[in-house]
């Protein structure tokens, strides 16, 4: 007998559906109580990604990194722009690698004034408003794609407000976000992107819950599309949110698991991050592939792959690879098990935000295989190969970072931070 769609999903989160608010942290690794040696090898990790920013670009002040970098003759080869996305990664990457102790207060000070100082100047107009820019050269500082990204946006609020926070204002990140007009990108709730001279609603997929409350630390409404109140009593809703998300598309770790380590748990991300991680250990259990999911470049055409978990088995595979180029070409079965990939970023994110047996062992894996020589963390390790991409990039170090980070603050939100 054929299940109905409903049923589909259910089953799909029968493991989920009975775990409590708060327990994963009940399980968690008890880093500050009394377990010196996994906090010195978290450290050890730490250093490890933070090889990546301590590397320099050729013409580049310190404080600015490219968005990837690989093995290119005798050298590197660098992909020398930053979005908002990596900007904001960025930001956290140096308040983690503050808080662990990495980098002294002077350095902490010279790499974010270089970050606020790009930030300014990184700006692209649409008619009357000023936007942060889409991607943007870290030597010239000139647009290489001038433009106005959505979901980009929201990672850089999310930093900008953790800064703000954290420092009490002393890099006037309000100033910066008061300079632009991102207000001016929402209509009645609907976001939208500027891209190639056009605006068109913005299509955040399943990013969308993180985003909204990013923009909405800044005061600005954007509508997710979902706007019943979920009560942890009240099963219809819960039932109905899946539902939403699973007709929206594919979840993936990020940034449900960013959202409890920077903020701390909405009842939606927590929902989702629940849902997640048990389609993940049941895929471990029944197949013996450690699983981890998350967007991640490659070093083959068509160079990023966005990897999931459709809640709705009928929507298509049940874990999708799927090409940020939308051509028949890469969406096969053959590309797909090619680049699975147990992502070394979702794994330090869910060691952070389960931190339960299971992550630990993905942690392990990563921390073994994945660390590239002296340029930081491998983006994954590829399932069918068991071997990493050549590419490294700063969204997965600066992820590292600010996952131990929260570890060795006793779990608490990065926006609790002392630095």
């Amino acid at each position: 007998m054929r299940m109905s769609r409903r049923e589909a999903i259910r089953a799909g989160l029968c493991f989920a559906g009975t775990l409590s608010a708060q327990s994963y942290f009940s399980t968690a690794f008890a880093v500050n109580q009394g377990d010196a040696p996994l906090a010195a090898s978290l450290k050890r990790d730490a250093e490890i990604a933070w090889q990546y920013f301590a590397t320099k670009t050729p013409g580049a002040p310190v404080g600015l990194v490219p968005a990837a970098m690989w093995p290119e003759g005798s050298g590197m080869g660098r992909y020398g722009i930053l979005t908002m996305w990596d900007t904001g990664s960025l930001i956290l990457a140096y308040l983690s690698a503050r808080s662990i102790g990495i980098i002294d207060e002077k350095e902490f000070d010279q790499r974010m004034r270089t970050v606020m100082t790009f930030l300014r100047n990184s700006t692209f107009r649409w008619g009357q408003l000023s936007l942060p820019n889409f991607r943007t050269q870290i030597v010239s500082g000139t647009a290489v794609e001038g433009g106005y990204d959505t979901t980009d946006t929201g990672r850089l609020l999310m930093a900008l407000h953790i800064l703000d926070k954290v420092t009490n204002g002393t890099y006037q990140a309000k100033q910066q976000v008061a300079r632009w007009n991102i207000a001016g990108t929402v209509t009645k709730g609907q976001p939208y992107d500027i891209k190639s001279s056009s605006r068109y609603e913005a299509r955040c997929f399943n990013y969308i819950h993180y985003i909204s409350r990013a923009y909405g630390l800044w005061d600005i409404e954007v509508d997710t599309g979902f706007n019943r109140e979920l009560k942890s009593d009240d099963a219809d809703a819960r039932q109905a949110f899946i539902d939403h998300v699973a007709a929206v598309g594919p979840i993936a770790s990020e940034p449900h698991t960013n959202e409890a380590i920077e903020l701390g748990h909405s009842a939606r991300s927590r929902i989702l991050a629940d849902a997640l991680n048990a389609a993940q250990q049941q895929r471990y259990a029944e197949t013996g592939h450690l699983t981890s999911v998350s967007e991640s470049p490659i070093d083959k055409q068509p160079w990023f792959t966005y990897q999931g978990y459709n809640l709705d088995s009928y929507a298509g595979p049940r874990w999708p690879v799927d090409s940020v180029v939308t051509e028949r070409k890469w969406a096969t079965k053959e590309f797909a098990e090619t680049y699975r990939m147990i992502s070394s970023k979702a794994a330090y994110l869910w060691l952070a935000e389960r931190g339960d047996a299971y992550t630990g062992k993905l942690r392990n894996f990563i921390s073994t295989k994945a660390p590239s020589g002296q340029y930081g963390f491998y983006p994954g390790i590829y399932e069918h190969s068991g071997k990493p991409p050549r590419i490294i990039d700063v969204n997965t170090n600066a992820t590292v970072l600010e996952s131990i980070a929260f570890i060795l603050a006793d779990r608490k939100p990065l926006v609790e931070m002392r630095l």
